[in-house]
């Protein structure tokens, strides 16, 4: 893609009319597969229209092969511009400038149509006037990118870039498609490193048809690194059945067509009691207040008296997980170290107790509806690694966190913090 766009740049800058079509025919396929459908479609009628102009149009097709498909303001080999960015940077300045049409003249169609014209008029006055007064108003000959200010810029750029790659090497034995900024780890439905096979496909699919019959459909797009997909999207769906909602129906209808509603009672109606579940099969919340309240009323639950010395303070790892914001653009050892400041501005002699997220655990329904059902992919980082997506969503995947939760501990216990790693929360209750 990077190739295209160069060799798209210089038909540009050269007015090279085949190299112009060339370049656009071949970036169709990507416009199509990441979804940009009106360019697409625009660039196809186009390009197909383009083909015929040598037969309908000689006249205007011997010009553009004469590199006049773009606007030049002086006689430079790599000086063309497209219309589009003339017209932007240079017609729509004018009106806007001292002169132009936003200075009182007013934007009627009278006043357009006399600004416009007048302008070749006046650019042979201005050209006159510098001839007969020797002043002349022109672009350096030194090239822009042979100035002091330009490679000192490229030389900055260049150090920057061989610091990117140095904190992130792609050049690894892992062979996993990821984003090498992010971190992010493609699952196995991102397909974008397959977007020129995908789009060709769309475009043969519309080949031939009208403009107007043209339809676009997302599933048939490329899928990003970050696209948000249902867990187990790979699994095929099922339809969802509401057991509550169908319990209700039955009941509803029997009571019409039955004598003995009782009847309906002697058999299973519901998978499972609607007591204890949700709708979408996950475990009821706990009421911890409710209980916390009754275990407060069973009798006498005051805390006795601490000692002032040797007392420990044990931390719930999960709970200071999520206690302290993240920071865009702060690598992962700088956000560890705000973990330390937090513990020990709070706590004297703390012990730490991280939870597991390997395998399975009491939490995992927890989890799950943190989660709301949105997948999240694996990220690959490194201390040094700055942070380039939120919060929640890292901490989504648990291998993210289980492998965030490892390098806390390492960095813990550098700073002498003790820190313990439970499996489950039985762990944690036998420490305490």
């Amino acid at each position: 893609m990077v190739a295209i766009l160069k060799r798209f740049l210089i038909a540009e800058r050269t007015g090279d009319w085949l190299l112009h079509l060339s370049t656009l025919k071949e970036m169709l396929p990507y416009l199509a597969a990441s979804g940009h459908n009106l360019y697409t479609k625009s660039a196809y009628f186009y390009l197909s229209q383009m083909q015929n102009l040598e037969s309908d149009h000689p006249d205007i097709h011997a010009h553009f092969m004469n590199g006049k498909h773009v606007v030049r303001r002086s006689d430079r080999f790599w000086a063309g511009l497209s219309t589009d960015l003339v017209i932007e940077q240079v017609l729509m300045r004018s009106v806007k400038s001292t002169g132009g049409l936003t200075r009182g003249r007013g934007m009627g169609e009278v006043q357009r149509t006399l600004w416009l014209l007048s302008i070749p008029t006046l650019a042979e006055y201005n050209h006159a006037m510098q001839q007969l007064t020797g002043t002349g108003y022109k672009t350096s000959d030194q090239h822009i990118e042979n100035s002091k200010t330009r490679m000192e810029r490229d030389n900055k750029d260049s150090n920057m870039l061989t610091e990117f790659l140095t904190e992130r090497n792609p050049f690894t034995n892992d062979k996993t498609l990821r984003n090498i900024e992010t971190g992010m780890v493609a699952d196995s439905d991102a397909n974008a490193d397959e977007a020129k096979t995908v789009g060709d496909k769309i475009i043969e699919s519309i080949a031939g048809n009208l403009v107007s019959e043209i339809s676009f459909k997302k599933k048939d797009q490329i899928v990003t690194l970050d696209a948000k997909r249902p867990s187990g999207s790979n699994i095929s769906q099922q339809p969802q059945v509401d057991p509550q909602l169908m319990f209700q129906r039955l009941t509803a209808v029997g009571q019409d067509s039955l004598n003995n509603t009782a009847e309906l009672f002697e058999y299973e109606l519901s998978s499972f009691p609607s007591s204890l579940f949700e709708a979408n099969g996950l475990p009821k919340q706990a009421a911890k207040a409710t209980l916390a309240d009754a275990i407060w009323n069973i009798g006498d639950c005051q805390a006795q008296e601490l000692p002032e010395t040797n007392i420990v303070h044990v931390i719930d790892g999960e709970s200071l997980l999520y206690r302290i914001p993240w920071i865009k653009g702060q690598t992962f050892s700088q956000i560890s170290i705000k973990y330390i400041d937090h513990i020990r501005k709070r706590f004297s002699n703390p012990t730490v107790v991280m939870n597991g997220y390997n395998s399975s655990s009491t939490k995992d329904i927890t989890h799950l509806r943190r989660s709301k059902g949105i997948q999240s992919n694996t990220i690959t980082f490194t201390r040094d690694m700055p942070l380039r997506v939120k919060k929640e969503t890292f901490l989504l995947n648990q291998s993210n966190k289980q492998r965030f939760v490892e390098m806390l501990i390492d960095i813990f216990q550098e700073h002498s913090i003790e820190t313990i790693q439970a499996k489950e929360d039985a762990d944690l209750l036998f420490f305490l």
